[in-house]
């Protein structure tokens, strides 16, 4: 596992997105960015800030190995799932309201938190404490999952809201996202916590760590762009992929 792959599992089983840990670190996001893509280095500094805002060590996320830090259960759980899905793995996370254990080559069926009331604000640091308020379940057929690598744990249902996605997310469809995805994948889907608003759009790298936001209906919402200080500033927070979604008709 590299560097960066230790940085973005540890990231995602905190439930930290990219800009809340550069904030946490006080480090540029196209820091983290850049070194969870493994492109580029950092100082022995700004290394030390991102360990200590991951509970862990600078020498863990460099080599791996550190005889003074442990990794807590989940932690592990996550990154053994990350490094290979296909292996029968067993789960357990005291904050799952669903079965203690799921063997991945035997269940068909799993269940899945939907939030049918999308809450109206997602203000900084508020997506832990949403991601524990009420919801009901679904159960969904686990084969879509388990292709594309996502834990059960991992996938939310929310409702969209408005047209800005139209025609491709209309107004009150399910939209199932992924958690553990916050990283921007230029023209892929994500559901953000924008301002304060959550939101669906499409998502384009900028350079130095900016990001372009788009939506479908661009008529009526135009395109917006951000600077990395600007995410920061504009508490812009990647909530997760939006990678499938459900039409809904209502009388």
């Amino acid at each position: 596992m590299s560097v960066g792959n230790r940085i973005r599992s540890l990231r995602s089983s905190c439930g930290l997105s990219q800009p809340a840990l550069a904030k946490k670190a006080k480090v540029g996001q196209s820091t983290i960015s850049d070194l969870e893509n493994d492109k580029k280095s950092t100082s022995a500094e700004k290394m030390d800030a991102i360990a200590a805002a991951l509970n862990t060590t600078a020498k863990y996320l460099l080599t791996g190995k550190d005889e003074t830090f442990q990794l807590n259960k989940e932690q592990i759980e996550r990154i053994e799932f990350n490094e290979n899905m296909s292996k029968n793995l067993d789960f357990h996370s005291k904050k799952s309201p669903f079965k203690n254990i799921l063997d991945f080559n035997e269940i068909d069926e799993v269940e899945i938190k939907y939030f049918d009331q999308l809450p109206i604000s997602c203000g900084n640091g508020a997506i832990g404490e949403i991601m524990e308020s009420d919801f009901k379940v679904l159960k969904t057929n686990f084969q879509p999952l388990k292709d594309r690598g996502i834990r059960p744990n991992d996938c939310v249902v929310f409702p969209s809201i408005g047209n800005s996605m139209d025609p491709t997310i209309k107004d009150k469809y399910l939209v199932y996202v992924d958690l553990s995805r916050n990283t921007v994948k230029d023209g892929k889907i994500f559901a953000v916590c924008h301002g304060g608003l959550f939101k669906f759009k499409r998502l384009y790298n900028l350079p130095l760590g900016g990001v372009r936001i788009v939506s479908d209906n661009s008529i009526e919402y135009p395109e917006e762009r951000l600077t990395a200080q600007e995410i920061i500033d504009q508490q812009f927070e990647i909530i997760g992929w939006a990678w499938s979604w459900q039409a809904m008709e209502n009388w």
